[in-house]
């Protein structure tokens, strides 16, 4: 072995006994490497040198990961690119377009730039996917899943993986290029939905990539809702149907904030209406989870975006074996799950739908933010279901996961959240 890796070698190994000296060695005999890794991805002197530094601050939490000294140099390169990556979007004071992430589904190897016209036509053709494929092309380009990793999850031999990868490209290029032969508009395309919607629906799932904070926080949640089962809920809601099964109490939110599709049609502004819209039930308990996007017009800043993620569970059942408290207890053990050892504060607050509601915040830094809110559905809202008010009870709890995240990795910048990994 050459010394000079021997050497490497051991001070790696002293590191992981907890030896800080011989990690500032480590640091010592690998920085112009790192330095100029983080410089091929930033392009930028002083942010190289940020990140570099924030890679070692990684490493040496994380020593204990690597399982062998001598891949040092490979694993430690990885978290730098990770790293200066994710500085280098987070400099970004817009929101992520398609063209923003470097591996969007492009048709061949080739195709590595896209005009606005063809990011549009690509917006519209992903929505033509079904939901399995959608997961699938966001786990790929945006996640940056290998072909292996996805076909371990999917259950199928990588060949197979390959062939629906290409199965997915084939369909996009069909949609795209027969747009452009028509010189057909994204409008045009999609006749019943307008360019800007079609933008905001093709914009990642970010709670179907589980190394994403989004994602991450979600997987604590359902670990501790493990008993609830998952559910898709349409992102489109129609008005009329929402406001005959339910009243007027169906929107809480202001007029100005609703994404209109049309005088029927709305883009969802939260989980809890759809799910009320699509689930009835039939006598057997109910316990489900759903998770996606939500959209909401006005301001864009460091604590507000157009489209946001959240999480949604639903208790519905008798009463005799749903207990509110119990409930709230399952929610603090949520928290407690995600931001381990943070205080936290319950104030009673108001939902139309609910005869008993509550928010949660969580103290971060002095200062006090809310991040989820629970409730009892009015006895209106039971009867809805299709459950009977003298006998049956039904609880909604909400989570809004880009929060959740900016305070466990410590983002100051909801806007940040959309570009960050978990390395």
């Amino acid at each position: 072995m050459n010394p000079t890796h021997a050497r490497l070698n051991q001070l790696v190994l002293r590191a992981q006994r907890g030896d800080v000296e011989a990690f500032g060695q480590v640091v010592a005999e690998t920085r112009s490497m790192a330095c100029a890794v983080a410089m091929g991805v930033v392009r930028d002197p002083g942010l190289a040198q940020d990140a570099a530094q924030d890679a070692y601050l990684r490493a040496f939490r994380r020593l204990g990961d690597l399982e062998d000294p001598a891949g040092f140099v490979v694993w430690f390169r990885r978290v730098v690119i990770t790293v200066a990556l994710n500085l280098k979007r987070s400099r970004r004071t817009t929101l992520l377009r398609l063209d923003d992430v470097p591996d969007v589904p492009v048709l061949d190897e080739t195709e590595a730039t896209w005009t606005e016209g063809q990011r549009q036509r690509l917006g519209a053709a992903l929505l033509t996917l079904s939901p399995g494929e959608r997961r699938l092309c966001d786990r790929r380009y945006h996640g940056r899943w290998s072909v292996g990793r996805l076909a371990l999850d999917a259950g199928v031999p990588e060949l197979v993986m390959r062939k629906r990868l290409q199965r997915l490209r084939d369909k996009l290029r069909k949609e795209i290029e027969v747009s452009e032969q028509r010189d057909l508009s994204p409008d045009t395309m999609r006749r019943d939905l307008p360019a800007a919607v079609v933008e905001l629906l093709a914009r990642p799932q970010l709670t179907d990539i589980p190394e994403h904070p989004v994602g991450e926080v979600l997987h604590h949640l359902r670990n501790v809702f493990s008993g609830h089962a998952p559910i898709d809920l349409p992102e489109i809601v129609d008005l009329t149907d929402a406001r005959a099964g339910i009243s007027s109490d169906a929107i809480y939110v202001e007029a100005s904030e609703l994404h209109r599709l049309d005088d029927r049609r709305i883009l969802r502004y939260d989980l809890t209406l759809p799910l009320l819209l699509t689930v009835h039930y039939t006598g057997a308990p109910l316990r489900l989870v759903a998770a996606g996007k939500a959209y909401r017009r006005g301001r864009i800043d460091a604590t507000h975006l157009e489209a946001f993620h959240q999480a949604e569970i639903l208790f519905v059942d008798e009463r005799a074996h749903l207990d509110p408290w119990r409930v709230t207890g399952q929610v603090l053990q949520s928290i407690e799950a995600v931001l381990p050892g943070r205080s936290v504060r319950i104030n009673p607050t108001r939902y139309a739908m609910c005869r008993q509601a509550w928010e949660l915040d969580v103290e971060h830094d002095g200062q006090w933010f809310e991040v989820m809110a629970w409730g009892i559905f009015s006895d209106a809202i039971v009867r809805h279901l299709g459950g009977d008010p003298a006998a049956h009870v039904a609880i909604g709890v909400g989570y809004g996961l880009e929060r959740l995240a900016m305070l466990r990795y410590g983002i100051d910048d909801i806007r940040k959240v959309e570009t960050a990994r978990v390395a």
